[in-house]
């Protein structure tokens, strides 16, 4: 599967080199590569973050486009890196479940262990195998390598089970996945689990009724709504609803849904 472009995604925020180091190898064995930047402010070493932003964003990538995901807290001590494909779309990721939730939106048709040293930089750093294995085998497969020249079909990568609500009746239980740059509580409860007349309880808060807009209340005020990936999130107008309740990854959330018509 060919490919022009490449989604990074990593935690390596954008004060350091890392990331242009990363763009200097693919372009300069690629010469013509589209680079998109998903982000690179995934919290330092928070594998669920950057599988939920992962999920996210790729059903608005180009088709074929090939995910080069470095959130990689083990690196350097013998994990491996794989590279997997859906029916539009590929990952390179380290071995640690990053591409776990893709199939969320895709199912994962093959995946292989990168082992081919011949594609891999002359020198490589074992703190930085984004640059040094990842991109240049990147590189490769956007030029046409073929698919089992990367390394034997592997089919024990690590992965996590997206943790889905459970319903029971009017009452919809669920956790906090993620928390944006903006402090918003992003949870696991997707819009039809829900109607927009319920009450919500997270970190012995309680809210009622789902809000469009983030501006639908005054400012400083909380509320819950349906965020742009479709799932319930908690908000702060012009504020940080995680700082302002102390809320963490893994939260509970209940929704009780009115019965009332």
């Amino acid at each position: 599967m060919k490919t022009k472009c490449i989604a990074l995604l990593s935690d390596f925020g954008t004060h350091d080199p890392f990331v242009g180091a990363m763009k200097g190898v693919l372009l300069t064995k690629a010469p013509g590569l589209s680079i998109i930047d998903i982000t690179h402010q995934i919290p330092p070493q928070d594998i669920q973050t950057a599988a939920f932003y992962l999920m996210a964003a790729m059903p608005y990538m180009p088709k074929h486009t090939l995910f080069m995901n470095v959130v990689d807290p083990t690196v350097g001590t013998g994990r491996g890196i794989v590279w997997a494909r859906t029916e539009n779309y590929q990952f390179i990721s380290p071995d640690n479940g990053l591409i776990s939730w893709v199939e969320q939106k895709e199912k994962i048709k093959e995946a292989r262990f990168i082992n081919n040293s011949s594609l891999f930089m002359d020198n490589i750093s074992p703190t930085f195998h984004g640059r040094d294995i990842m991109a240049p085998v990147a590189a490769a497969i956007a030029k046409g390598l073929p698919e089992k020249k990367i390394g034997p079909v592997f089919t024990g990568y690590r992965r996590f089970p997206f943790p889905l609500p459970t319903k029971a009746g009017n009452r919809v239980t669920g956790q906090v996945i993620a928390i944006d740059h903006f402090g918003n509580a992003i949870t696991n409860i997707k819009r039809d689990y829900l109607s927009a007349r319920a009450v919500f309880s997270i970190a012995d808060h309680m809210l009622k009724d789902l809000k469009l807009t983030y501006a639908s209340v005054q400012e400083g005020e909380a509320l819950a709504l349906i965020g742009s990936f479709g799932f319930l999130e908690f908000s702060v107008r012009n504020g940080s609803f995680s700082k302002s309740f102390g809320i963490k990854i893994g939260a509970p959330v209940e929704a009780i849904i009115s019965l009332d018509k």
